[in-house]
């Protein structure tokens, strides 16, 4: 279908990058494999948080935290600042037709509006149910003139795995991650996980098949994608990269990503909006921190866009830097790990002081059990990572270089002190 390049964006809870196409080989995802082997593959994709809210607001605004506002979750009060925009805001005032299916994390419900979606189904807690939703829209409006962004939320694979009676899924085996401990508890909570991506799996596929009947698949961007690691312990919540690394895989035949290609360039998913809108040929705001790699994709010999990526957890005042080969998280307040490593689940609240550095060399040391800092082999790699931290915090007016930060829930029950004491002086 001739016309603007419409964009069909799939986002997973907590998923990492647990699928066939990234080498996992006991889940069943056939469908996303095959997008996989007909789009491009993203190796070396990490998130700016391994939370949802404040993760996918910077993959939908091109915008650091410190800088859309979402340091954590927007069930706790965070909100995003006035004035940010949001990807559907931006292509909303360039002629698309914006739709919502199932979850978004980046405004409270009651905020919804604010995302200019011209269609936001009620949400359901069932990707299949997300999936009919998306595949009769493409039924029915395959010849509509005016181009589409659908961005599809699935909760799964967020806890609990059981969701709407899925069953967990053994039948290639269990694979144990290397920060868990093969034990029993590990063993079941992972089949449930697994039994989950096969639910998220079946329902891209139903989405898939409904875009190809409808003749609009040549000239949609399809994007599958995750907001950060699993719900198990050392992944979401931390900086390790099983909390940060993410998968991604695009796939649109007329901006030539297709081919089965892979790309093993280093990028964030800050780099998410100005990479979609350099494809579909739409301005990007000038605010955005992220930079788009549209160029390095359409290129034989793409150069990298970044040498290293940025990100936090704001929980546990963490920051972290990451290039291709070394990772540093400096710690703003008191840190702590698991005392066991690999971390048996039954074991998870005994916990040991770390120091407020960490440094570690991910080709020897890919699972981040070592820490590297203070040794004199690896000063001055922690003095370059260090000064790279500081360089990007000064970028983004990082609000810990000015002092610990409030919380909302700080400021709303100092609120109801001031009440209060206003309320007895009044009295006397």
């Amino acid at each position: 279908m001739p016309g603007r390049l419409n964009i069909l964006q799939i986002t997973t809870h907590d998923t990492g990058r647990h699928f066939g196409c990234y080498g996992r080989q006991t889940v069943q995802t056939p469908v996303i494999d095959r997008l996989a082997a007909e789009g491009v593959l993203f190796t070396n994709y990490f998130c700016t948080v391994p939370i949802c809210s404040a993760s996918r607001a910077s993959q939908l605004t091109g915008l650091y935290p410190q800088t859309h506002g979402l340091l954590d979750l927007v069930g706790f009060g965070w909100r995003l600042n006035n004035g940010v925009q949001h990807a559907s805001q931006v292509l909303k005032s360039a002629g698309y037709r914006t739709m919502l299916w199932g979850v978004q994390h980046e405004v409270p419900g009651s905020d919804r509006d604010r995302l200019a979606f011209d269609f936001a189904q009620p949400i359901p807690n069932d990707a299949l149910a997300v999936a009919d939703g998306v595949a009769a829209f493409l039924k029915e409006d395959a010849q509509s003139q005016q181009p589409f962004y659908a961005q599809i939320g699935f909760f799964e694979t967020h806890t609990p795995f059981d969701r709407g009676g899925t069953e967990p899924d053994t039948a290639k085996g269990v694979e144990i991650p290397p920060y868990l401990a093969d034990i029993t508890s590990s063993r079941n909570s992972m089949a449930a996980f697994q039994g989950s991506v096969r639910k998220v799996d079946t329902a891209v596929g139903s989405i898939m098949g409904a875009l190809r009947d409808s003749g609009l698949e040549d000239n949609t961007l399809v994007v599958f994608t995750t907001d950060h690691g699993i719900e198990m312990p050392r992944a979401k919540w931390h900086c390790y990269d099983p909390g940060i690394a993410i998968g991604m895989v695009m796939y649109g035949p007329s901006v030539g990503l297709t081919g089965g290609r892979k790309c093993d360039l280093l990028m964030s998913n800050v780099d998410y909006l100005p990479t979609i809108l350099g494809l579909a040929q739409v301005e990007c705001p000038k605010e955005v921190q992220g930079r788009s790699f549209a160029g390095s994709l359409r290129s034989d010999r793409p150069s990298p866009i970044r040498d290293c990526v940025f990100g936090l957890y704001h929980k546990t005042q963490s920051r972290y830097v990451r290039t291709n080969r070394y990772k540093l998280i400096m710690h703003f307040d008191n840190a702590t790990d698991f005392y066991t490593v690999p971390v048996h689940m039954e074991d998870m609240q005994n916990k040991r002081v770390i120091g407020q550095v960490g440094l570690f060399d991910l080709e020897t040391d890919p699972n981040e059990f070592e820490d590297l800092s203070g040794s004199p082999e690896h000063a001055a790699t922690q003095k370059e990572l260090e000064t790279a931290l500081w360089d990007w915090m000064e970028s983004v007016d990082d609000p810990l270089l000015h002092g610990p930060v409030r919380t909302p829930c700080y400021d709303a029950a100092i609120a109801e002190y001031r009440a209060w004491k206003t309320g007895r002086e009044e009295k006397l």
